[in-house]
């Protein structure tokens, strides 16, 4: 019988989650005096610790001029023993104005479970994940808040080809290896819970990642299925690399897909370099292609990027995105903030 996750998740949460998230928002509040900004605020002698993050966008196109506060978000954490757990509220869209061609303004209050989930660890090398996370696919999807991230935008890679978040579980292992470095198994059999709150409607989500380590850079590869509204499946293949360095890090990702119900194949591929000018100040250079049934032509960009961080949990970001479809070549300042 299939396990539905959702259903548990929307008999109490739908009714209750607006109550807990202004009773939660409240305790930060009334407890300040204890809170150290950007390191969360630890419930009493609990293991429970709660934080949260903002961001806040404005786009600038040849007929766009959009300002969002497009993230506001709970976080309530902690771990005990061989557990630890993560549940992640967020309200999208808080405020967003388009002065544009297109004038428009709106706010939203809407709370959606972003994530949801709980962990086991068996082990120093032995985890098993179960709930709503991040999907185990390549490294920029393990960044899901902007402030973490290294630019404003994401690669189309991460937000057009595979599902950005699972409900169901996740097994990773670490072997006792000098080139196997991990291995992680994703298995979703049923709906997501908050089922509007990704950027595919799943029933089906299954994948399988191994990494390699080898000096400084790390290597990930992978494959995985998935069934999406109304009823499409589609099979992905992807690899990625990551190096670090004390003066610049470098990122490559990669994906092959196949939409089974029509046969047809998109891949999407994107390279990107920052390099730390001083202290504080990152320069990213990202380039990207991409091909899909819908365009009839490869779509090729290149982003041109800025960070400034203040402070490790602040960040204040420019990037310039250029196209050869040069309607969608538009500026992207950013301001978001870890607490």
């Amino acid at each position: 019988m299939q396990i539905k996750l959702y259903t548990v998740y929307n008999s109490i949460m739908h009714k209750f989650k607006v109550v807990i998230f202004i009773l939660l928002s409240s305790f930060t509040l009334a407890n300040a005096e204890d809170y150290v900004f950007g390191d969360g605020l630890q419930i009493a002698d609990s293991p429970i610790t709660l934080g949260g993050y903002i961001s806040s966008i404005y786009t600038i196109n040849k007929n766009e001029r959009h300002l969002n506060i497009d993230d506001a978000a709970l976080l309530v954490y902690g771990e005990y023993d061989h557990y630890d757990f993560l549940a992640e509220f967020e309200v999208a869209d808080v405020y967003k104005k388009d002065t544009g061609i297109y004038r428009d303004e709106g706010s939203s209050t809407k709370i959606n479970t972003e994530r949801l989930y709980g962990d086991y660890f068996f082990g120093n090398n032995e985890r098993l994940r179960f709930g709503k996370f991040t999907s185990d696919i390549g490294f920029w999807n393990q960044l899901p808040i902007n402030v973490l991230r290294d630019t404003t935008s994401s690669p189309r890679l991460v937000t057009e080809f595979f599902p950005k978040l699972t409900t169901g579980i996740n097994y990773e292992v670490r072997p006792a290896s000098s080139i196997i470095h991990r291995v992680s198994i994703t298995i979703q059999n049923n709906h997501d819970i908050d089922t509007d709150y990704n950027n595919f409607t799943l029933d089906r989500n299954y994948a399988i990642a191994c990494d390699i380590k080898n000096d400084n850079a790390l290597w990930r590869f992978g494959t995985g299925y998935f069934r999406y509204a109304p009823m499409y499946e589609a099979m992905y293949l992807f690899g990625a690399l990551k190096v670090e360095q004390k003066q610049w890090d470098f990122l490559l990702e990669s994906i092959l897909r196949e939409d089974k119900h029509d046969n047809k194949y998109s891949y999407d591929a994107y390279a990107q370099g920052v390099w730390h000018v001083i202290p504080k100040h990152d320069a990213i250079l990202r380039a990207e292609i991409e091909k899909t049934p819908l365009t009839r032509m490869q779509n090729n960009s290149l982003l041109v990027g800025y960070t400034y961080r203040p402070l490790s949990n602040v960040a204040l970001k420019v990037d310039y995105e250029a196209h050869n479809e040069t309607l969608l070549n538009r500026w992207l300042f950013s301001f978001s903030v870890l607490f």
